[in-house]
């Protein structure tokens, strides 16, 4: 499942994801979302990314939202 299903993502955090290597919803759903938030504010330092980390908030939000995408059964 793609990126574009989390509600609210808009395109350069989606690309932050996808670059930091958060690609899909499985990758992100797997971890605890400071834990990635983490991750995602040493990606931005190391690369220079053009834009911010998740807030605590958007990461809980993400990480919750991805695992619950995934129990969806598509037809």
């Amino acid at each position: 499942m793609h990126l574009t299903r989390i509600i609210g993502l808009r395109k350069k955090r989606a690309r932050l994801y996808y670059d930091a290597g958060f690609g899909t919803l499985s990758k992100i759903a797997k971890w605890e979302p400071e834990k990635m938030r983490q991750m995602l504010i040493k990606f931005v330092d190391r690369t220079d990314f053009d834009g911010t980390a998740s807030t605590p908030s958007e990461a809980a939000f993400t990480v919750k939202l991805a695992r619950y995408l995934l129990n969806i059964v598509e037809y």
